[in-house]
């Protein structure tokens, strides 16, 4: 499986009228994402740690990693992430209600995941990513 493969079930989710449906939809916009970017990376030798912690590295890893084409995937996913907490965690919360917005996150994701498709195309972009990250991991543990 690939993180890709959220991306059908969440299209039937939007399809759902549903508050649950949406959070749930937003909640698996996030996790594509997290997977397609953590495979990405462990692709180019920078295997993502297990455990709660995994979240914040690989944002770090995303922000830091001195290539714009990459970082623009912070934006999104640092949010997605935020949203996700917010639909999984504050049921009290009406950001998440309409599903116009949750397909914003959705359309969001998608756009995350045709950036990481184009750096992948293209070894340059992918030694500059890895060696921007291995020096801003070199620089966390001086």
């Amino acid at each position: 499986m690939k993180g890709e493969d959220f991306l059908f079930p969440v299209e039937q989710l939007l399809k759902m009228p549903s508050e649950a449906a949406y959070r749930t939809a937003v909640n698996r916009a996030y996790y594509t994402i997290y997977h397609c970017s953590a495979e990405f990376l462990s692709s180019l030798g920078l295997p993502t740690s297990r455990g709660p912690q995994t979240h914040g590295q690989l944002q770090a890893r995303i922000k830091n990693c001195g290539v714009p084409e990459f970082e623009q995937i912070y934006r999104i996913i640092h949010r997605l992430y935020d949203c996700r907490l917010l639909a999984d965690y504050d049921l009290k919360s009406n950001e998440l209600q309409f599903q116009a917005t949750a397909a914003l996150w959705v359309a969001s994701a998608k756009q995350a995941i045709a950036v990481i498709a184009d750096c992948k195309k293209s070894p340059n972009l992918c030694n500059q990513i890895r060696q921007g990250i291995r020096e801003y991991e070199k620089k966390l543990k001086a």
